[in-house]
């Protein structure tokens, strides 16, 4: 067996256990280091799209140690666009560029394949699939060093094991795509964006809840979600939602359920802006619904003089938030209306758990009215007594901050888009 030979079946082996570390960087949303050290050797473009987690320091004498690594957006958003898992896999593979080049190599003899159609909207479409990796393609196509043609690669079993068929096959077209769109997108942000800053691993004795809700930090979905795509996140790093917590007080409850601290939260947010008699947040439910079951659950912002803006459904608006607080849903949400129903009825079941423990009430209006959930009674003297007093009171702000000021940048944008829309129509 020649060196070439032997190199290229290196390639193979590292390229594997590569592909076998992405499926578990995939199920758990991070890699412990040791095992991210290797992917970063193997393919170094990954540094600055995954999110370092420190585990901090025991005293004074001991430095921060770097524990894991996490996804971050760019590579959660990079799975949306890919229709399976395999692909999100050959496209982080394909950030090494002995390993795309091959790709590349095929996009190419495609594109030459298609453009001596008679068909010329074939060669349009491919290029349009491709989108800025088009590019790539272009460069392969002028330089004369090599010739373009559709053979299989070094990597053609694993590519079929992954997609059903290797990429030089004429029905994995598309996929090869969609890899090498993938890839381009997330190659150019590696060059652009300097290593992420690192964050805290989670505290999981709710000494530290609030720091916990730190910028860069992946929130999951709420398990029947997870349940749904065989997710397994490492709730050393990021939000996770635990089970065992029927009896236990609401500083633990918080720690081990982070959906119903949000949605607490924003109770507590609602009540302190009411106080201030300045307008607020309004939380209804539509007409029909079961207040202990809601399908979706509609957020508006009422001013001061008693108008209100629609915000959209409450998984709409906690969408949002997260975006303004740089903390990531993890698998990511497409913002489209299946997604967000999809979230909202996965939210129905915390709801009751709001309303059953008694953080949450629901107040009836007339018939045929939207009746309103508001914070209870009890929940709210609580939210300024100790245990929960620090939690609902500095240690919260920035959170806090955040769901105001959200509310009130979409109420202010929503008005002055209406008044142009008056003002025009107005004119006519």
């Amino acid at each position: 067996m020649d060196s070439s030979t032997t190199g290229q079946n290196n390639d193979t082996l590292n390229s594997e256990a590569a592909l076998n570390l992405f499926q578990l960087l995939w199920q758990q949303g991070g890699l412990m280091a040791n095992k991210a050290a290797l992917l970063l050797a193997a393919v170094p473009a990954l540094r600055s799209l995954l999110q370092p987690i420190m585990q901090p320091k025991k005293n004074d004498a001991e430095a921060d140690i770097l524990s894991a690594y996490s996804l971050t957006a760019p590579l959660l958003n990079a799975f949306n666009g890919l229709s399976q898992s395999g692909e999100w896999q050959l496209a982080l593979l394909g950030l090494n560029s002995d390993i795309r080049q091959h790709w590349i190599n095929l996009a190419a003899a495609r594109c030459q394949e298609a453009g001596a159609m008679n068909d010329t909207m074939v060669l349009v479409k491919l290029i349009q699939q491709l989108g800025n990796a088009s590019e790539w393609v272009l460069a392969q196509l002028e330089s004369t060093a090599t010739t373009p043609q559709i053979i299989a690669g070094p990597l053609a079993q694993t590519e079929r094991d992954l997609l059903g068929h290797s990429l030089n096959d004429n029905a994995a077209i598309p996929a090869l795509c969609r890899i090498l769109r993938a890839c381009h997108t997330l190659l150019k942000l590696s060059e652009q964006n300097e290593p992420q800053a690192p964050i805290q691993a989670v505290d999981l004795t709710a000494k530290q809840l609030a720091n916990n809700w730190c910028s860069g930090r992946l929130l999951a979905l709420p398990n029947t979600l997870l349940d749904e795509h065989d997710l397994k996140p490492n709730a050393d790093w990021l939000l996770v939602s635990r089970s065992g917590h029927d009896s236990v007080p609401l500083t633990e409850l918080f720690a081990q359920q982070p959906w119903l601290f949000l949605l607490s939260l924003i109770i507590f947010v609602q009540d302190a802006w009411a106080a201030e008699q300045r307008g607020g947040l309004l939380l209804t439910l539509p007409v029909g619904q079961n207040a202990f079951a809601p399908g979706q659950i509609n957020v508006a912002v009422q001013g001061i003089e008693g108008d209100e803006v629609s915000l959209g459904s409450l998984a709409e608006f906690l969408v949002l938030l997260l975006g303004e607080l740089n903390i990531t849903l993890y698998p990511a949400l497409d913002a489209n209306t299946e997604s967000f129903n999809r979230l909202n009825q996965t939210l129905s079941p915390l709801i009751a758990e709001l309303l059953a423990k008694k953080i949450w009430r629901f107040t009836e209006v007339g018939r045929g009215e939207s009746g309103h959930y508001r914070i209870h009674t009890s929940f709210s003297d609580a939210c300024y007594s100790l245990p929960l007093a620090p939690i609902f009171s500095y240690k919260s702000q920035t959170l806090q901050r955040a769901i105001k000021q959200l509310a009130q940048n979409c109420y202010a944008n929503k008005k002055r888009a209406a008044n142009r829309t008056n003002l025009q129509g107005s004119s006519l």
